[in-house]
Order: structure tokens, then C-alpha cells, then sequence
């Protein structure tokens, strides 16, 4: 079994506006304007309404009233649009409960939303990788969208196969689902999101965020790697074994990251990350 058949095999994942994954690619450029911005959004009234309703709460504590798309992305720039707006688009797909993985409702989505604020901190760390915070950004919010795949795709028999992998080899959950699938819940996931045509370099993250490439350079995926151990040691969230929760000595010591530069990164991960409810309140 592929990637490409688990993701046949589901029919049930909602559709995730058309405007947050072009918002995403425009994200992805350089030279992307305000005015790309506001067009990627205007035209999707229900987002739009959300985006204005998100503004104007207490979280933002504007004085005076966010009354349209434009302002709302000249008060809070590009960044802080790309964080609501994903915040919104995959709020609702992402907070379910997934009984494959052990994990409630929200779990997943706030889990997420850590790891995604993390990548930023890596990303804007000083380290030996240049990668733009947005794109981090969305590459950890969606590190783990396979495993909606996985739990509706894996029927009793197989679900049960893989944890009996684990108990008797002691493998990870992600080693253990390579094992009797042939694939895993990253590789789902990067398989989803290129048939979104997202940008390959979040598809490559995704792909391989418990596998990370680091030759002939580090990329993004070294940097999800980084912040999915992080987000796990800093939230609430259990790992499903306590192998999710390692990180690889290689990545950190490829990305040039000192334990000055770690004990920093945690303490900005875990003021991060208090946000995150605020921003699940918002979807």
C-alpha cells in the first residue's frame, strides 16, 4: 500500500479554502505585495467574514474597528495574516479525535499549532539554514495532516498489526506504520498537500519531518524535525511513544545549533506556545 492509495481510500476530509492554499504559495515568494495578499482573500466571503471576526477580537485589542481585508493585512503584515488565516482554514479539519493515534479531540490541532510556532523561533534562530518564518510556519502547522488520512484509511486488522509492531520491536509509531504499510503518516501527508500544489519545499518538510535531509545542505524538514521534538517536550500533549519525542543529534548538530542557542529556543517556544489557545479559540 502507497501514499497515493491511503489517500484514495478517504473521502471524508473537508475541503480547505481555495484562498489559504494560494495564500500559502504567495507566501512562498519573495516579492509578494498587500495587494497580492488582499486578492487571494477578498473573494472568500465566509474566510474573509472569519478573518475581520478574528481582528477585531480581544487578542489584537485594536482601538479602533479592522473593517476590511485590506486594512486587516496593512495593521497586521504578512506574517500575522498567514497565521490567521491557516489558523481558520485548518482549524476546524485538523481539531478531531484520532482513536489509531490515542489522541482527543483538539490534541492534533494544538499540537500543531506548537509546532508551527516553533518553527518560526528555529527558523529566526541564527542557524546554518535560511528559510523564511511563514514558510516554517505552515510546514509545522501541517507536519502531521497525514495522520487524518491515516486514521480514517487504516482499518481493526492493520491499526492492530502496527501496535503489535511496536510492543514486540519497540519501534516508533512512524517506523511501525512503515513497517506494515509501507508507508507512513508523513509521506501521506506530503502526498496530500502536492496534490493541494502547495510548495514543494513545505511538501518536502512534511515528507520528511521524522526523516530529515541534511545533505548536501539542511533543509526545511531538518527545521520541523527541530520544532516537532520541541513542541512535544514543551506542550501538554503526550507523544504516542516516547520515541516521537527525540530529536536526531545529527540535525542539531547540522544546523549549528549550541545549548545557548537550544536553552533560548525553548524559552521562546514555550512563551510561544501560550498563545495557542487564543488562536484554536479563534477557529
Amino acid at each position: 500500500m502507497n501514499a497515493q492509495e491511503l489517500v484514495a481510500k478517504v473521502k471524508h476530509l473537508p475541503p480547505v479554502p481555495t484562498a489559504a492554499l494560494r495564500l500559502i504559495s504567495l507566501l512562498d515568494k519573495a516579492d509578494t505585495e498587500n495587494n497580492d495578499i488582499v486578492q487571494a482573500i477578498r473573494f472568500d466571503n465566509v474566510l474573509t467574514a472569519k478573518l475581520l471576526r478574528a481582528c477585531n477580537s480581544p487578542y489584537f485589542g485594536f482601538s479602533e474597528p479592522v473593517s476590511s481585508v485590506d486594512q486587516a493585512v496593512l495593521v497586521l503584515g504578512h506574517q500575522q495574516i498567514l497565521h490567521i488565516v491557516l489558523t481558520l482554514a485548518f482549524g476546524s479539519t485538523m481539531a478531531v479525535s484520532l482513536p489509531a493515534y490515542a489522541v482527543e479531540s483538539s490534541e492534533l490541532w494544538q499540537h500543531s499549532l506548537t509546532t508551527a510556532m516553533a518553527a518560526e523561533v528555529v527558523a529566526n534562530g541564527g542557524l546554518e539554514i535560511n528559510v523564511e518564518t511563514s514558510v516554517a510556519f505552515t510546514a509545522g502547522l501541517l507536519h502531521d495532516i497525514g495522520k487524518l488520512v491515516m486514521g480514517q484509511a487504516i482499518d481493526a486488522p492493520l491499526l492492530a498489526a502496527i501496535r503489535g509492531r511496536i510492543a514486540e520491536e519497540r519501534l516508533s509509531w512512524v517506523a511501525a506504520e512503515r513497517d506494515i504499510l509501507g508507508t507512513d503518516h508523513a509521506e501521506v501527508g506530503a502526498h496530500l498537500l502536492k496534490s493541494w500544489n502547495l510548495p514543494e519545499e513545505v511538501v518536502e518538510a512534511v515528507r520528511n519531518h521524522h526523516r530529515p535531509v541534511l545533505a548536501p545542505r539542511p533543509l526545511l524538514s531538518a527545521v520541523v524535525h527541530v520544532a516537532n521534538w520541541a513542541a512535544h517536550v514543551a506542550g501538554p500533549v503526550a507523544a504516542e511513544n516516547v520515541m516521537a519525542a527525540s530529536v536526531d543529534e545529527r540535525v542539531v548538530v547540522e544546523l549549528g545549533i549550541t545549548a545557548e542557542k537550544m536553552d533560548q529556543m525553548h524559552i521562546e517556544i514555550r512563551n510561544s506556545s501560550e498563545s495557542v489557545g487564543q488562536f484554536m479559540a479563534m477557529a
